[in-house]
């Protein structure tokens, strides 16, 4: 039987590096994980030439570790539409589609936060998350608005988020995580505290205004989100710790505003 897992990624809103709480909000662009049995070992990342396995590897043989069952051969099969290294959250969308794909062929059922946790250990594991990513991995797998302790991988709230388009602007370069000037972020601790209680209600302020601290730690400059807010957008900022830039548009506006933006977009919708 060929096992099959969905996740969908997801954009910041509150990044969870400075005080250890994080949001995300989930868009529809989709990791795609199949798994059948092989006489050996095969891994295929579809569009990601020379990109290690090892975290997928991983999340095979963590799952198997925790449902008791074994697969000593297998072929699995990884597509995705989320470029990597640009703070839209790929490895935690990966680590959900596997683990999915994984129970799907067991026919075994995991609690999701279950599921959820088990892949940020294997991020974790594999050092491809700084604060553990349990928000990114929650907005990938849950969808909507979430919000999380990362420190004690804890869902604080999940919220349904309106249908928004969005707009992901991709720059020509990554930012690998080695490259993250982690105590810079920890020194606005106090900035980030203050943005917490308004995430309920004042989401897509808190993520422009998170935009604007990281694109200046990441030295990428934030013309871009600024030139989308001039042009009607409803928040935008750079997401994770960049240098992708994320724009929430009404519906319907999202291809209007990837026209001026002059830069390359995606363009997509919450989840």
């Amino acid at each position: 039987m060929t096992g099959r897992g969905i996740s969908g990624g997801a954009v910041s809103v509150l990044n969870a590096i400075p005080c250890g709480i994080g949001s995300t909000i989930g868009i529809d662009l989709r990791t795609e994980a199949e798994i059948s049995p092989s006489d050996g070992v095969s891994v295929e990342l579809e569009g990601r030439p020379g990109m290690d396995d090892l975290l997928v590897r991983t999340c095979v043989s963590r799952t198997l570790d925790a449902i008791g069952r074994d697969l000593p051969g297998y072929r699995l099969k990884v597509r995705t539409e989320i470029p990597p290294s640009m703070g839209l959250k790929s490895s935690s969308s990966v680590c959900n589609a596997v683990i999915a794909a994984v129970l799907d062929h067991f026919g075994v059922s995991m609690d999701p936060l279950k599921a959820i946790r088990l892949g940020v250990g294997c991020a974790r594991e594999c050092k491809v998350t700084i604060t553990g990513a349990f928000d990114d991995a929650c907005g990938c797998g849950l969808g909507g608005l979430v919000a999380t302790d990362n420190s004690k991988d804890a869902l604080v709230f999940r919220e349904e988020v309106p249908r928004y388009d969005v707009v992901v602007c991709i720059p020509d370069r990554s930012i690998p995580k080695s490259k993250v000037p982690v105590d810079r972020y920890k020194e606005l601790e106090d900035e980030y505290r203050i943005m917490v209680p308004l995430l309920k209600d004042g989401y897509l302020d808190v993520l422009t205004r998170n935009g604007r601290f990281v694109a200046e730690l990441a030295g990428v400059g934030n013309g871009l989100a600024e030139k989308a807010l001039e042009a009607g957008a409803l928040a935008a900022g750079v997401t994770g710790t960049g240098p992708a830039v994320a724009v929430i548009a009404r519906p319907g506006d999202g291809a209007r505003l990837a026209g001026i933006l002059g830069c390359r977009t995606i363009v997509t919708e919450t989840r």
